[in-house]
């Protein structure tokens, strides 16, 4: 089928035309055209003349708004992107066509994953063996592929709402229902593209969000990208490269200087997650940067609780606000925090590092320190030495690793060692004796074999969380209900659960509602001033459906949805009546579905900023808390599963005991029964005994007569088998020689048969060598006859030179006889050649008969 033909059909599919063939119909013909266009000659050519198509067929017929006609080209410019120009998504259609349709929520998720193939392969593109075009085309590419991987990435932080630039929200939600929607449907595909990007190609992920990573109010947006990233269940197999990244390095730092405490909470959950992944993935990256983990963790633990935050130590630039914003808050607020400048990081950084601090990013939210439990609880187990040396010595630690100091000053100024003595007491407390402690040193730990080195990521997440004191009581009170006998785990199904899980449950559930309760709480007590309401019911099964319908990628129908606040939340204290308001210019920044009815977004008590504040940071720090639960969830189902085949293997090799303990049961009975009977067989032949003994000392001795005689028979036998081997061997020999023998008779039967024509003219050719005999010695005269003429002729040639003419002739008659000698000894030659064979046949022939007489 032609491109002409092809972009009719797509032209009436769009235009609903009744003429219009199915859909599936149209991407048969597209994959056939495909397969018989894609390595044609003339390839480009063709790939220009279907771009130019789809662009008429776009700009003459193509609504975006009607997302069927949206979902059509989608699949078709799918199915056609082998035949297009290798660019042609990044120059022609990602502005037209894919960028409305990744904000577009209502479309379905078939286009929407056509969109972000369309994408992917474009930046699979530099991969790709291309012999057909030069260096210089093929380093175009590259850096067109490149800036779009870099627009990719400003489209997620700028273009889509940022959820974590700290920023006040007001702006977004001022926004209608629809514009929200589309904006949190571009931000969520903008994402996943990412991250699948991130899988694939993950060290131009990384590239680009170290990046992005030296602009301050970026940082928590990217770090919870990259929280995302890590929670995927591919991304093991691309630890490593995340494990040897600069981007680490920047990661450290961050959690090093930032004064954030939402972002250092978020990127704690998310490396004590990176931990066990680098241990299995990339165990010598992460020997190398465990000095820094451990200057994060006393970090972590020196972090100091501090009172309701103010800017009035901070600069415009620290808060992401103006002038004028800044001015209006401190003005609302009244009072000062002297507290806050004391509690944060205010070190001198290196000049070299070039690394600029972040400072606050929700101002008004309740700071709350990062818990270093989990970190250190999965530190603690991977390096149980090094962890304790370095709360122990942390100055001395670090100098003897050769770690330099970050800051302008030294480590004696940069850490307080008593304060982290103090502060780590209370986690070395909440945790069980590591075994190693008694076996190795801090060098010893990173010199030898890691312990973990054949164990999976499920098993050591499961072995840290055990380090707990809480949950090794836990197991142990298990283990002691339950019993060795019976199963741990019991097969699970869509009702019912493990012990273990059921146990475990509600602990995780009121930790997440907890959490809710008391943001929920602190926001409504700020705003009312009064005791927080009673608690909230939630229905962990609704919670569960939900979870599973949104994993699932099918299409959802969203109810009950709440399209405002509560009112409340914006009606003016009495004690702020006359407090300047805050002038809000700024982006959304919260996914939350805010709507103000009656209030212009500019004009906003500053007590709404710190509430929206407050939630917009739990609600971040709540879903970084969910991925990763859902991440611990994921890896302790991974390690249930391998338990539970354990346990399976241990109830089969129990129930196969208790089968053997059976049988052993029965085997003793039957051994009882055996012992009575032997016992009555023992007590009639001690009777017997006595009567037989003389017996028995005759049968002895006829034994001992038998036993000689047989000695004597067994030297006899012995001997005989000596001789009949050897007799054996002599016949084999002997049978050799026969075989040899007869094999030699028949070829001299053979032999003589072939001759016997030949004997019988012996007798002639004896006769005829007598008489060439006695030619041969009258020849042999007449030869010495002649020499001895040739003699004298020689002695008396130089008298007798009137002779010449004479001797001449004497001499041709001579060459004539001697030509005549030698036909003769030819003749006399042959002779003797065959009187020679005569002789030997004859010998041969008396030889044979004489064998034949013996």
């Amino acid at each position: 089928m032609s491109a002409p033909e092809l972009s009719r059909q797509l032209r009436l599919i769009l235009e609903s035309s009744p003429d219009a063939p199915s859909l599936p119909t149209l991407l048969e013909n597209i994959d056939a055209y495909v397969q018989e266009y894609a390595n044609a000659p003339d390839a480009e050519a063709v790939s220009l003349h279907v771009e130019d198509r789809l662009q008429t067929i776009c700009s003459d017929v193509l609504d975006h708004s009607v997302c069927a006609q949206l979902e059509v080209f989608l699949a078709v410019l799918y199915h056609l992107l082998p035949v297009l120009p290798s660019l042609s998504v990044i120059s022609s259609w990602f502005e037209v066509v894919i960028r409305p349709a990744l904000r577009e929520p209502k479309l379905a998720t078939s286009a929407v994953n056509h969109a972000k193939e369309l994408i992917l392969r474009t930046l699979e593109l530099p991969t790709e063996a291309d012999g057909n075009i030069g260096d210089e085309e093929r380093g175009r590419r590259e850096e067109l592929i490149g800036n779009f991987r870099r627009r990719l990435m400003d489209f997620y932080l700028l273009d889509a709402y940022n959820e974590s630039s700290g920023h006040d929200v007001l702006e977004w939600a001022s926004l209608d229902d629809l514009s929200r929607e589309k904006k949190a449907c571009w931000k969520a595909n903008l994402e996943d593209v990412l991250i699948k990007l991130g899988l694939q190609r993950p060290e131009d992920l990384l590239t680009e969000v170290f990046r992005c990573f030296a602009s301050p109010p970026s940082r928590l947006q990217l770090l919870l990208l990259l929280n995302s990233f890590t929670s995927q269940a591919k991304f093991p197999d691309v630890a490593h490269v995340m494990a040897s990244h600069v981007v680490t390095q920047s990661l450290l730092y961050s959690f090093t200087f930032d004064n954030s405490t939402t972002l250092c909470t978020i990127g704690l959950t998310m490396l004590t997650k990176l931990l066990p992944i680098f241990a299995v993935k990339a165990c010598e990256d992460l020997k190398r940067v465990l000095p820094q983990l451990l200057i994060v963790l006393a970090r972590t633990i020196c972090w100091k609780q501090r009172a309701q935050s103010s800017i009035h130590d901070l600069t415009p630039e620290d808060l992401g606000m103006s002038s004028d914003i800044v001015g209006n808050v401190v003005e609302s607020t009244g009072a000062e925090d002297t507290d806050t400048m004391a509690n944060r990081n205010t070190l001198p950084i290196r000049p070299d590092l070039d690394w600029e601090r972040l400072d606050l990013v929700f101002y008004g939210a309740t700071p709350v320190p990062p818990s270093p439990h989990q970190f250190f609880q999965f530190l603690y187990y991977l390096f149980p030495c090094n962890t304790l040396r370095f709360l122990r010595y942390p100055i001395s630690y670090l100098t003897e690793n050769n770690v330099e100091s970050p800051y302008t000053v030294t480590w004696d100024d940069a850490l307080d060692e008593d304060m982290i003595r103090s502060k780590s007491e209370s986690l070395l407390r909440g945790h069980v004796l590591h075994p190693l402690l008694i076996w190795r040193d801090a060098t010893s730990e990173l010199a030898q074999p890691d312990f973990w080195n054949q164990y999976d990521i499920p098993r050591i997440v499961g072995e840290c969380t055990m380090l707990d004191v809480r949950h090794a009581s836990l197991g142990l009170r298990q283990q002691q209900l339950f019993g060795a006998a019976k199963p741990a785990f019991a097969p699970a199904s869509a009702t019912s659960l493990p012990e273990s899980i059921k146990v475990a449950e509600p602990a995780s559930v009121s930790t997440l509602s907890s959490s809710v309760e008391s943001s929920t709480s602190s926001v409504l007590a700020h705003v009312h001033g009064t005791a927080a309401p009673r608690k909230t019911r939630i229905s962990l099964q609704e919670m569960i459906n939900a979870s599973i319908a949104l994993k699932s990628g099918l299409e959802i129908e969203i109810v009950d949805s709440m399209p405002t606040w509560p009112t409340a939340l914006f009606q003016q204290p009495r004690t702020t009546s006359t407090t300047p308001s805050l002038v809000v210019h700024t982006r959304p920044t919260t996914p939350d579905t805010v709507s103000l009815p009656g209030r212009a977004t500019d004009d906003v008590p500053s007590h709404v900023a710190q509430a929206i504040a407050e939630l917009q940071r739990e609600v971040l720090l709540l879903r970084s808390e969910l991925n990763f639960e859902l991440w611990m969830a994921r890896e302790n189902v991974k390690h249930i599963g391998r338990l539970y085949h354990d346990r399976v293997l241990s109830r089969n090799a129990e129930v196969e005991r208790q089968g053997l303990h059976n049988k052993m049961r029965g085997f003793k009975a039957e051994v009882q029964r055996l012992q009575k009977e032997l016992k009555d067989h023992k007590d009639q032949t001690l009777t017997m005994k006595n009567q037989y003994l003389d017996y028995n000392q005759k049968l002895q001795d006829k034994l001992r007569e038998l036993r000689a005689e047989k000695s004597s028979w067994q030297a006899e036998a012995t001997a005989m088998r000596a001789a009949d081997k050897e007799s054996k061997d002599t016949f084999a020999a002997q049978g050799k020689l026969l075989d040899e023998a007869t094999h030699r008779v028949f070829q001299l039967e053979t032999t003589i048969k072939e001759n016997a024509h030949k004997i019988d003219r012996l007798h002639d050719y004896e006769r005829q060598i007598e008489q060439l005999v006695k030619m041969q010695r009258l020849w042999e005269t007449d030869v010495h006859q002649l020499n001895e003429q040739n003699e004298y002729l020689k002695i008396f040639t130089n008298k007798y030179r009137k002779m010449e003419l004479q001797v001449e002739t004497y001499e041709s008659i001579l060459a004539k006889m001697e030509e005549d000698a030698k036909h003769q000894r030819l003749q006399v030659q042959t002779l003797e050649s065959r009187l020679t064979m005569a002789q030997n046949t004859t010998n041969n022939h008396r030889n044979c008969q004489k064998r034949t007489s013996d």
